[in-house]
């Protein structure tokens, strides 16, 4: 075979690889649109006002952990306090904050230390001093040694959890006061199925907060922070409301996701051996379902807008995070890989796993290989531009339609976007793949180094300092 036949080959390849994947997108993207039609009838009708008031609503753990979260942690604890929700209690893991993190959080809620009773269950690190707040009774504080990441921070604070669900949330995140009433009061309708449940959440930076409450939410025009927005979006509000409609959730989010607390202890916690925390967990738990038999349990995903929280505003600080979260997934991939495509495992073998196997973790050897064949077909001088130039508007044109569904979707149902807001989106969803795209794309081949050389470490990004 020559060179300019080969090319052709593997172009044809590449070709039939990228439009499947526009097709996969596409098909998620109908199903998930009419997922989140019903839910918002759901949530029309949804009786939120008695719910608020009954005393029968389940009490849920709030566990917050904490490191190095001075700019955010005041205004992330005033958001909780305002929940609109009848009974819950709170427990912030200070991780082995070096900042002033522990200063603010003694000074702010009056803590006084006390013994609390608790089984340690878990290898996360030392405990320090266990604290109440004098002011908020239902408020706790475990100062902790750092270490076990953020999987170490959380399991101490399910150690002194008390009530049947928990809840995690970021240090940085500020919740909307509907947040738990919201996600909760679908448990309430089948207490005995659903298991773990997340929401989407999308990013403060450019809001005006101030003492847990968001005054105006202005999203930010920083490219950077803009794009994550809307990959946040096609998350959510598309592929992981389809995914939930056929109970194939893979992953239940880490800033803000909540889950029974028999099922926590039961499967161990979370692992704290990986590079993040979330992702991981939800497999155990959908191969816990299966293996297990419990057929009734469910993981769901729901459309409605529970919070915002900080994400990286600089190209470095988002290869960091981004980097994070290849290696984890190139983790989850490799210890669950026994589910991929095995019949036992139904909708999350055939419709989720082949997603993440195919695009997000072999995905990047794919992207580099198309790109040595470009540079080799220009230098053998075989290149077919007219070839060339469909396969590029293949690409942006699909992840562009992708974009606006979600932004559709998103503004359909939080009617929180301003005119000159979606304008700007719609331009980002045809022009991200000419640099967004790329820096991705360096971040999952550094991290997809980092994995097949055995680095585990969960190396926060570098914040930027906040201004009011």
């Amino acid at each position: 075979m020559n060179i300019s036949k080969f090319i052709h080959t593997v172009f044809i390849i590449f070709f039939i690889y990228f439009a499947a994947l526009a097709i996969y997108y596409f098909i998620l993207a109908l199903i998930a649109l009419t997922e989140n039609r019903q839910k918002s009838k759901e949530h029309y009708f949804e009786d939120y006002s008695n719910l608020s008031a009954s005393g029968f609503t389940f009490p849920v753990s709030i566990i917050i952990p904490a490191h190095n979260e001075e700019d955010w942690i005041l205004d992330s604890l005033k958001a909780v306090l305002n929940l609109k929700y009848p009974e819950f209690e709170v427990i912030i893991v200070n991780d082995g904050s070096t900042d002033k993190t522990a200063q603010i959080l003694a000074s702010e809620l009056k803590l006084r230390a006390v013994d609390m009773p608790h089984i340690p269950r878990f290898d996360a690190g030392k405990i320090q001093g266990t604290f109440k707040s004098d002011i908020y009774p239902n408020m706790a504080v475990i100062s902790k040694a750092a270490g076990f990441k953020k999987a170490g921070a959380v399991n101490v604070g399910l150690e002194f959890a008390k009530y049947p669900y928990v809840c995690v949330v970021d240090g940085d995140t500020i919740l909307e006061p509907d947040a738990l009433l919201e996600v909760m009061a679908q448990v309430e309708k089948d207490p005995g199925s659903i298991i773990g449940i997340g929401s989407f959440f999308g990013l403060v930076n450019g809001f005006k907060v101030k003492n847990g409450v968001i005054l105006e939410k202005s999203f930010s025009f920083n490219p950077i922070i803009a794009n994550q927005n809307l990959e946040y979006m096609r998350s959510f509000m598309l592929e992981r409301a389809a995914w939930s409609k056929f109970n194939a959730s893979p992953n239940v989010a880490g800033g803000f996701g909540i889950w029974r607390r028999d099922i926590l202890l039961h499967l161990g916690g979370y692992a704290t051996d990986f590079s993040s925390e979330d992702i991981e967990f939800t497999f155990r738990a959908q191969d816990y379902i299966i293996e297990k038999k419990k057929e009734g349990y469910k993981i769901l995903a729901l459309p409605y807008c529970v919070g915002w929280t900080e994400g990286p505003s600089d190209i470095i600080s988002l290869i960091s995070q981004r980097n994070r979260w290849q290696r984890v997934i190139n983790e989850t991939i490799w210890k669950y890989k026994h589910m991929i495509l095995s019949p036992r495992y139904k909708t999350f073998a055939f419709l989720t796993l082949p997603y993440y196997l195919f695009y997000e973790s072999l995905g990047v050897f794919i992207e580099l290989a198309s790109i040595i064949l470009i540079v080799a077909g220009a230098l053998a001088r075989v290149l077919d531009l007219k070839a060339f130039l469909a396969f590029v508007v293949l690409i942006v044109l699909s992840q562009a339609v992708i974009s606006l569904l979600s932004i559709f979707a998103f503004a359909r149902g939080q009617k929180v976007l301003r005119t000159k807001d979606i304008i700007y989106f719609i331009f980002l969803s045809f022009a991200e793949y000419f640099w967004y795209h790329w820096i991705l794309l360096i971040a999952k081949i550094l991290g997809t180094i980092d994995f097949l050389r055995g680095f585990r470490g969960y190396d926060q990004y570098q914040r930027s300092k906040r201004r009011d």
